[in-house]
């Protein structure tokens, strides 16, 4: 009787932390989950012009701290060499798309590995400038791609 009590006492105590504050993150870092990820595309967006975007999940923590001072520029011309010296999947895992200006983009869902480390989105413009931007990978987010730059914000 007092076993059952106490499984029951820790069945209620588990359930009150998942239930608490913050669940969705922890569940999505401990068990892996679906990444929502939202992109808002301006009538003018690259100057007028198709944008390569590409969001990577990282989970080697070398590679992301490379990746992370890596303008986008110098992704979308190393990927494919950075894909063979890093076994895509293990190291690292990447979703590419091109849009055009002023497309409706249906919610893209991206499967969670639990040992991600982190998240970087990379928009090819035209325009100068680094056009990166880390991400927290257990949130889901909203990508707004304007004329030369873009933004990200975490979706409510």
């Amino acid at each position: 009787m007092f076993h059952i009590s106490l499984l029951s006492l820790l069945f209620l105590f588990l359930t009150a932390i998942l239930l608490s504050c913050g669940i969705g993150i922890r569940a999505k870092a401990i068990l892996g989950d679906k990444l929502k990820v939202r992109v808002d595309i301006s009538q003018n967006a690259n100057t007028n012009s198709p944008i390569a975007l590409d969001v990577v999940l990282v989970y080697d923590e070398t590679l992301l701290e490379q990746l992370t001072k890596m303008p986008s520029r110098e992704w979308f011309e190393k990927r494919e060499q950075i894909t063979r010296d890093h076994k895509k999947g293990n190291a690292f895992d990447y979703w590419s798309w091109e849009f055009v200006p002023g497309q409706n983009v249906e919610t893209q869902v991206l499967p969670i590995k639990p040992k991600t480390k982190g998240g970087i989105v990379f928009a090819n413009y035209f325009a100068p400038g680094e056009h990166r931007f880390r991400i927290d990978p257990f949130k889901d987010f909203i990508i707004h791609l304007n004329e030369k730059v873009f933004t990200v914000e975490s979706a409510k």
